[in-house]
């Protein structure tokens, strides 16, 4: 594997080399991006060079593009160290009262429900890791670790503020997990464990959620949810009904994009960048005509 990125790096600095990754960066990802989601090497290496190809040579390999997307959608990432807390109450069964700063809300319970979690800002990147979906097992042998594996999905930042400084300042890979989860790995007294995570696969979802703000003057902000394989979006466009043009839209914050400018004509089509221009996710004709601020749409979709 060493021999592919001394290989990698040649190519990088030679004339072809060095384009810029723009065909990653359509959709909003980069080199750094890619290398956050801890990938096993062999795929960011073929991910690198599909990046570098011209739009020719892509398009020659289109079978090969929709290949490494399946491989992405089913292949887990490198494991990390980190530690891990809990946080949310029972007397809300559980769940997480508070919206989240990824801006799911109270409509985050639908496709996570109790295995939720809030990254400190190492891992939630400004809210690219929105959604993404993290295998946790307690580190250490005995007490206060527990055999059990958990499965969450990042819906908060956890602040480097206080109370949380401790854990969650400084560049920690921390995770404040739901108060039902911690329990799976470790013994709740224990309050903070040492932790091992990696991204996996989210579920398999038939269908792609938006939740809708928006008005007929122009402004829309769509903030997405249940995204399949990584469950990480790096950029969103929209198209309007009769166009051939997708425009990018801007992150907001958390999992939201968003617009503004002349109304665009609906319905109107969304299209999710995995890995820039690698790994799509179209839904047409998505948000209707008609639509209404705060309404949530689900909408079926195509890879590719």
């Amino acid at each position: 594997m060493e021999e592919l990125f001394k290989l990698m790096r040649k190519v990088s600095m030679s004339a072809k080399g060095r384009r810029s990754l723009r065909g990653l960066g359509d959709g909003g990802a980069s080199l750094s991006s890619l290398q956050s989601l801890k990938l096993p090497k062999v795929l960011l290496v073929i991910t690198i060079w599909l990046a570098l190809l011209s739009k020719a040579e892509f398009s020659a390999r289109a079978s090969l593009v929709s290949s490494l997307c399946n491989l992405f959608a089913g292949n887990p990432g490198l494991w990390q160290d980190g530690r891990a807390t809990y946080y949310g109450s029972e007397a809300f069964g559980g769940d997480n009262e508070h919206n989240g700063a990824c801006g799911y809300g109270t409509l985050s319970a639908a496709f996570v429900g109790h295995n939720y979690a809030a990254a400190s800002p190492v891992i939630f990147e400004s809210g690219r890791a929105c959604g993404g979906c993290f295998e946790v097992q307690c580190r250490g042998n005995g007490y206060p670790c527990r055999a059990g594996t958990a499965r969450v999905t990042v819906t908060d930042l956890c602040p480097p503020i206080p109370p949380n400084l401790r854990h969650c300042a400084g560049g920690k890979a921390h995770l404040d997990l739901g108060v039902r989860v911690f329990p799976i790995i470790a013994d709740p007294r224990a309050g903070v464990v040492d932790i091992r995570f990696r991204t996996v696969p989210c579920g398999r979802f038939n269908a792609i959620t938006f939740f809708i703000r928006g008005n007929v003057y122009g402004w829309l902000s769509l903030v997405v949810m249940g995204v399949p394989a990584s469950g990480r979006v790096v950029g969103m466009e929209v198209k309007a009904s009769g166009s051939t043009n997708w425009e990018a839209l801007r992150h907001d914050y958390g999992a939201a994009y968003m617009r503004t400018g002349r109304p665009l004509r609906t319905p109107i089509s969304v299209r999710l960048s995995i890995f820039g221009k690698l790994c799509r996710m179209t839904a047409m004709n998505c948000i209707p005509t008609g639509f209404k601020d705060r309404q949530k749409v689900s909408c079926s979709y195509r890879s590719g």
